[in-house]
């Protein structure tokens, strides 16, 4: 009788510890299968940034300015950018605001930045942008001048666009803060000197580098 009664007793020591290992099996379940389902959101919508390429340019003028006299070191500019915008996501609209656009030659400004309108992007959208950039008087080095006479010569000009300005993305889940977006388009156009008022083929790779 006394053995019965220490094992009754024993079961029921037990079983609050079979109640609880029960418990947290199921707690650590439901845990990773909140983790699974949160892992698999994040793919879904985690946010690509856009993707910028140039499609054409026109260069109406880029020339030395020897009609001044206040130096011989200034350049003439009037150029047109034809850019595409592509959101890659699927899931993901992309905000852009505060864009301005500027184009350097031999790390040099050549034409003073302008500024772009607010742009919005639905999933999966391409958009086109178009932006005129120049100067009548625009101060750079002698080296500048001295190497665009010589790029000319050889029908090769290297430029470099840059777009600065802020993205946010926005899904039917979430909206992200505002964040800095820099993009860089190192371009290679085939340019003699006089041959303006036309489109001017693109040497290089017309894909630009974006960072945000």
């Amino acid at each position: 009788m006394d053995e019965e009664n220490t094992e009754n007793a024993e079961n029921t020591e037990n079983t609050p510890n079979s109640s609880n290992r029960i418990r947290l099996v199921l707690f650590c379940i439901a845990l990773i299968l909140v983790g699974i389902s949160a892992l698999i959101l994040y793919l879904l919508f985690r946010p690509s940034k856009p993707y910028f390429s140039v499609a054409s340019v026109w260069v109406y003028a880029l020339t030395n300015n020897v009609s001044s006299s206040q130096s011989s070191n200034l350049l003439c500019t009037s150029m047109q950018f034809n850019f595409v915008l592509n959101n890659p996501n699927d899931r993901v609209g992309i905000f852009y605001d505060r864009l301005s656009v500027s184009v350097y030659y031999h790390n040099e400004p050549i034409a003073p930045p302008v500024a772009l309108p607010s742009i919005f992007q639905k999933p999966s959208e391409t958009g086109a942008l178009s932006q005129a950039l120049g100067a009548p008087i625009v101060p750079v080095s002698e080296d500048a001048v001295t190497q665009l006479t010589l790029d000319q010569a050889n029908g090769v000009v290297g430029l470099k666009v840059v777009v600065l300005g802020q993205v946010k993305y926005k899904s039917t889940l979430y909206k992200t803060g505002w964040s800095m977006l820099y993009v860089t388009c190192d371009l290679v156009v085939g340019l003699k000197k006089g041959g303006t008022s036309t489109t001017v083929p693109l040497l290089s790779n017309p894909e630009c580098l974006v960072e945000t």
